[in-house]
């Protein structure tokens, strides 16, 4: 499938903290976000992307920045799972949990 770079053929894609409940596979992730249509961000920024090396491929959290149509913005917690494809490295399971609140002490 086209634009397949980033995720595996069987991804699991959790949204449930954001009201979505949990996708499975590249078809259903990719359905879901033609959904949003105009609700989907004019921008997503990814950032402070830590890996770590696992004994069956490596995890990676990131945080990640949404820049809505009327000026809203957003931010999230990325968790994933990366394993190692014929095609490359590839996320095969991404848990997304939304900040709602700032850091407190």
């Amino acid at each position: 499938m086209e634009g397949s770079w980033l995720f595996t053929e069987d991804v699991v894609y959790d949204v449930s903290d954001l009201g979505f409940g949990t996708l499975q596979g590249l078809a259903a992730t990719r359905e879901a976000g033609l959904a949003l249509g105009d609700r989907n961000p004019l921008a997503h920024h990814v950032t402070n992307v830590v890996v770590t090396e696992t004994a069956d491929g490596a995890r990676a959290l990131s945080k990640g920045i949404s820049i809505m149509v009327g000026g809203a913005t957003g931010t999230v917690t990325y968790d994933d799972v990366v394993v190692r494809t014929d095609d490359g490295w590839r996320i095969s399971r991404r848990t997304i949990k939304a900040r709602r609140e700032p850091l407190k002490a």
